[in-house]
């Protein structure tokens, strides 16, 4: 097997293998210790340089919509407040214009019952004037049948008399 001598010390094959692992390991985290202190330092320095930016205008800015937005919440309230008085004062006209409602229908009601019951009262007496026209005409032809006949039985006892013929 190899064998490797640093001075005094002598490492073989096996030994070897464990210890340039280790060797690495250890540089590689004195490297990352040398980079986090570098970021550090790079940090450090870009906290000192910070200088807060101006940001009055946007606190004017903010003071101007808080304003606006009071004033808006205000015209909002009032609306609002006007919007349930007019519904108020709605619920009220539609209320009485129910009762008016109601007083119409009724009274359509009573006329049209009262309109029912005259038509009814005029067709019976249309009915009745009707029957009594018939009566009087049947009365009416029959005397004339009668006055007819009447006529015809005359008119014959005149052509039937021997006095009255022409010769």
């Amino acid at each position: 097997m190899a064998e490797v001598e640093f001075g005094d010390v002598k490492v073989s094959g096996g030994r070897l293998l464990l210890v340039i692992p280790l060797l690495g390991s250890i540089g590689a985290a004195m490297w990352g210790g040398f980079e986090l202190y570098q970021r550090l330092l790079t940090a450090e320095e870009a906290i000192t340089e910070y200088v807060s930016p101006d940001f009055s205008s946007y606190d004017e800015a903010l003071a101007v919509i808080t304003t606006r937005i009071e004033t808006t919440e205000m015209l909002i309230s009032a609306a609002e407040r006007t919007a349930d008085q007019r519904l108020v004062e709605l619920g009220n006209k539609i209320d009485r214009l129910q009762v008016d409602i109601d007083s119409v229908e009724s009274i359509a009601r009573d006329t049209d019952d009262t309109v029912a019951l005259a038509a009814r009262e005029l067709r019976d007496d249309v009915y009745a004037l009707e029957e009594r026209v018939n009566d009087s005409l049947r009365e009416i032809d029959t005397e004339l049948r009668e006055m007819r006949d009447d006529l015809e039985e005359r008119i014959q006892r005149i052509l039937d008399n021997p006095l009255n013929v022409e010769e």
